[in-house]
């Protein structure tokens, strides 16, 4: 079966209205920290609490989430619109995505914002190939409360085939 253009435009226009968090990942690997923004995640278990995580395959970020690495999930609220931009520019080498905001070290060693809504301390346990991307699925070991009046961020894609 054939899909037309407009089948696949009103198929993305569907999809985009699932509606998702929006996160920051953040770890450091050899005194470099790094992060990057994603909408991909979701609760995945209870005992022990786990989440999925979906990188692109070409991400840079999808090199150091090896298994057992430890990373950091800072949730995003709709009062964090300077970390949100901070982390929304594309890579170059070289840049610091956390300048001049407060960041604050887990019992990791890893990153997180201090002014986000919370942040989880996570372990990488394993990793699926699916599609373009990759599932990690991640231990939560680790986090906290940090701002809890700040309500979460929501996010909507346009089209469900991008960002």
């Amino acid at each position: 079966m054939t899909t037309s253009v407009n089948e696949k435009e009103e198929l993305g226009r569907a999809i985009g209205r699932i509606a998702t968090g929006v996160y920051v990942v953040s770890l450091e690997r050899n005194g470099q920290r790094d992060g990057m923004l994603t909408s991909f995640l979701n609760q995945m278990a209870f005992e022990p609490p786990m989440l999925t995580l979906a990188v692109k395959k070409e991400r840079h970020i999808l090199n150091d989430l090896k298994d057992g690495t430890h990373f950091v999930v800072n949730v995003l609220g709709k009062l964090n619109m300077d970390m949100f931009k901070s982390f929304a520019k594309p890579h170059v080498e070289g840049m610091d995505r956390f300048e001049g905001l407060d960041v604050a070290v887990d019992t990791n060693g890893n990153p997180y914002l201090s002014g986000a809504v919370s942040y989880l301390s996570c372990t990488v346990r394993k990793h699926i190939e699916a599609g373009d991307h990759v599932i990690i699925l991640a231990e939560i070991t680790d986090g906290a409360l940090l701002n809890g009046d700040n309500e979460p961020m929501t996010h909507l894609r346009k089209n469900g085939f991008g960002y």
